[in-house]
């Protein structure tokens, strides 16, 4: 494309020389060949144009003065008016000669016609004196008379053939310059015209170009779809009348980039896109690509209609229909938000900052539904901003704590570890867990605190060997974001090498999730902390990117089954049954198996009889901090020793 487009705008200037070089060209041989005309047809202006005329009238004169003797002869007019027409004919001649001078000059043509004059005016007093006396004498000087003025007639035309080629030549060098000038005209009108042809081509395909970069400029390149800023422009022009304003995601999107690479989601969002936007307009909705997988949609009616209510089904259960993709199945659900306008907000940012709100919220529930804004959602917003805030100095303030959860041994009862669990305790109260991790999640601050946890784990193990003798285990949660961060590997093994810790005592605990981005840098990740010595488990394995192809690759020792499972096994079957499945699984796979949740005796027993190997929950301990940890340490081991 830049190579025809510098090729069109080379030719162009190529044409637009031409027709400069042309007009130049046209401008100089149009002024050359009018002074050549101008210096030709002077002298014929000035003198051979008046030579032919004064010729003209030299011959009529004297025809005429030939008529009056013819008369006289005849003796149809008096002497007397003879008299008068010979005087006044001879008059006419002397003018004529006088006329003549000028172009002639005293040369021979002059001469020549003053002679052949003067000799039939010498002979007219001869005339007048025989006509009446001796008409025969008379007769032959009419002869002689005639033959002079024949001859002086001849001369007469002579000239005027003369004068005429020369009116002639100048006229055909006249037309011939025409001619050439007309041609010149012609190759100008030529080049122009394609010059003119040519650059209105080359400004309709310019203004082809600057339609579809202004098309691009307000639309998404990969769906077509208005964006963000076409977005924010529609409302900030939205008449005074209600409008529903939604916002929407598709969930987990980035599972498919994570399992099929960028190029395969962008064609799922390319189809996605176009179900959207047309489960979108058959409601009269206006449909705009925001980023990624975030979308937003504008309806002419309010959040409370059942029009409302049917057309957000509609598209939700659009997307979630199954897609096919290059022989995939993808399964899909949306997250939506959405606001009324001008009940929520009478600016773009205010309906913008409370549809988000509401999107989140729907997010935070689960996905796969829609939540309609409420003042509610901002407060609830806002104490996370305050809360993520404080969160942020809790390490330098000193606020965060580990408790311990000791985990059992269904062999033979005994204490095989710990699991360190994080605990915020702000003013002196505790923080649950569920009200702060999430949100150390999204805002990026687990990697800070999930490294605090590996140092206070390792130190805290440090001092229980050093006061009890004893090795003892301690399992770590590695959040997905913490595992996938820079320099992971690296701060493991500087902590390991300043705690002198053995790395068989930290086993780290980490989700399926961490497959979502790239599975096979995972993979190699996990055989290098393998490497180090430390221990592997998957923690709640069945809730999140189960798949057992990267399950056997795994260089893992322990699976963790979630205690959603656990917790209602006994009366829902299914639940039962996974359990079950997930412990013949582990051991097929020649791995340990806990569970955790574990709150009863009939819980720990069915556990047992299904040869699950540990268990963790409060039938066997609460969390503990750190002091009673130890404790509870010391009497397991006063126990074994008993």
């Amino acid at each position: 494309m830049p190579h025809t487009t510098s090729s069109s705008r080379r030719l162009i200037y190529i044409m637009l020389l031409l027709v400069i070089a042309a007009s130049v060209t046209l401008s100089v041989f149009m002024e050359r060949t009018a002074h050549n005309i101008r210096r030709n047809e002077t002298p014929l202006l000035n003198s051979a144009i008046p030579q032919m005329r004064y010729l003209g009238d030299f011959e009529s004169a004297l025809l005429r003065y030939q008529l009056a003797l013819d008369k006289r002869f005849t003796a149809s007019i008096t002497p007397e008016r003879f008299a008068f027409l010979e005087s006044m004919g001879r008059g006419e001649l002397d003018a004529s000669l006088a006329q003549l001078r000028p172009s002639l000059g005293d040369g021979p043509e002059l001469g020549a016609l003053r002679d052949g004059y003067q000799r039939i005016v010498q002979l007219t007093p001869e005339f007048e004196r025989t006509v009446s006396a001796d008409p025969a004498a008379a007769r032959a000087v009419l002869i002689q008379m005639n033959e002079e003025v024949k001859a002086l007639r001849v001369q007469i035309d002579s000239l005027q053939r003369r004068v005429e080629d020369a009116i002639y030549a100048s006229g055909g060098m006249a037309n011939r310059a025409i001619g050439w000038i007309t041609g010149l005209v012609h190759v100008f009108d030529v080049l122009a015209l394609l010059t003119s042809v040519f650059m209105l081509y080359h400004v309709r395909a310019r203004v082809r170009v600057e339609d579809e970069l202004s098309h691009q400029a307000r639309h998404d390149p990969l769906t077509g779809l208005a964006h963000r800023r076409s977005f924010e422009a529609r409302l900030a022009t939205l008449p005074a009348a209600p409008h529903a304003v939604v916002l929407g995601t598709i969930d987990r999107f980035s599972r498919i980039i994570g399992g099929f690479g960028h190029a395969f989601g962008d064609r799922v969002m390319i189809g996605l896109a176009a179900r959207i936007r047309g489960a979108a307009e058959r409601s009269g909705g206006e449909v705009f690509r925001l980023d990624g997988a975030n979308f937003a949609i504008l309806y002419r009616m309010e959040c409370g209609e059942a029009a409302f209510a049917e057309a957000l089904s509609g598209l939700r259960e659009a997307v979630r229909n199954p897609y096919d993709c290059e022989g995939h199945e993808i399964y899909t659900t949306l997250s939506l938000g959405a606001v009324n306008y001008p009940q929520h907000g009478a600016n773009p940012d205010a309906l913008l900052r409370n549809a988000d709100a509401a999107l989140q919220a729907a997010r935070k529930a689960g996905g796969d539904r829609l939540e309609i804004y409420s003042q509610q959602l901002n407060a609830e917003a806002g104490e996370r901003l305050d809360m993520e805030a404080l969160l942020r100095h809790a390490v330098e303030r000193d606020e965060l704590e580990l408790h311990y959860q000791p985990q059992q041994s269904l062999q033979d009862g005994g204490l095989i570890g710990f699991e360190a669990l994080l605990r915020w305790r702000r003013h002196g109260q505790l923080i649950a867990p569920a009200d702060f991790i999430p949100l150390a999640e999204e805002s990026g601050l687990i990697v800070q605190i999930g490294h605090w946890v590996l140092q206070q784990a390792c130190r805290q193990v440090s001092e229980w060997q050093a006061e009890t003798g004893q090795r003892v285990v301690v399992a770590v949660n590695i959040s997905p974001r913490q595992f996938a961060a820079p320099g992971f590997l690296a701060q493991l093994e500087d902590l390991l090498a300043v705690s002198h810790v053995d790395p068989s005592c930290l086993e780290l605990e980490i989700t399926e999730s961490v497959m979502v981005e790239d599975a096979e840098a995972a993979i190699a990740l996990l055989h290098r902390l393998r490497a180090l010595g430390l221990k592997l488990a998957i923690d709640d394995f069945g809730t999140g990117y189960s798949s057992l192809a990267y399950l056997s690759r795994f260089p893992i020792h322990k699976l963790k089954i979630d205690q959603s499972f656990v917790r209602n096994m006994q009366t829902v079957s299914e639940q039962g049954a996974i359990v079950q499945a997930t412990i013949g699984l582990g051991h097929s796979l020649g791995l340990t198996v806990i569970a955790e949740g574990v709150e009863s005796e009939a819980q720990r027993a069915l556990l047992a009889n299904w040869r699950c190997n540990e268990i963790q929950g409060y039938y066997y301990s609460r969390p503990l901090p750190a002091a009673s940890a130890l404790d509870f340490l010391e009497g397991s081991l006063q126990l074994r020793a008993a």
